[in-house]
């Protein structure tokens, strides 16, 4: 058998399909886990001290393109706890996606306190608890 041009064409198209087909079954991981995906990474840059309210400045940071939801916030100073009034930047209680720089900054309120040197700062998810230490830098 002669082979012409057009079947070299012919075999060349068909290994070059066979070489995709094989490409494209690359594997692909189920249940990849990273800190963000089952908790909130959580970091707090100031707290203001006012009259009216303790307000925590933080940003949230999470995998690009994923989803989370924060159903409620406590400060605990010792023996005491402080539930959160309001949050800004996500809402309690519904889901929120992470944009493409995986940040997203928050301001929690709570209600007036005095100045403190430690504290946690828990944030309940449907993915579990999770608890920030909080601490001066002095």
């Amino acid at each position: 058998m002669k082979l012409n041009k057009y079947n070299y064409i012919f075999l060349f198209a068909a290994l070059s399909l066979i070489i995709v087909a094989v490409a494209a079954q690359a594997r692909t991981e189920r249940h990849y886990r990273t800190t963000a995906a089952k908790h909130i990474n959580i970091t707090v840059d100031s707290i203001d001290f006012r009259n009216d309210v303790t307000r925590m400045y933080a940003k949230l940071c999470g995998n690009p393109h994923t989803s989370q939801r924060i159903d409620e916030a406590m400060l605990r100073i010792g023996t005491a706890s402080f539930q959160a009034r309001d949050i800004d930047g996500v809402d309690f209680k519904r889901w929120f996606q992470w944009e493409e720089d995986g940040i997203i900054p928050v301001e929690i309120d709570f209600r007036p306190m005095t100045p403190f040197n430690n504290a946690k700062l828990e944030l309940v998810t449907p993915r579990g608890t999770d608890i920030t230490e909080i601490k001066t830098s002095k």
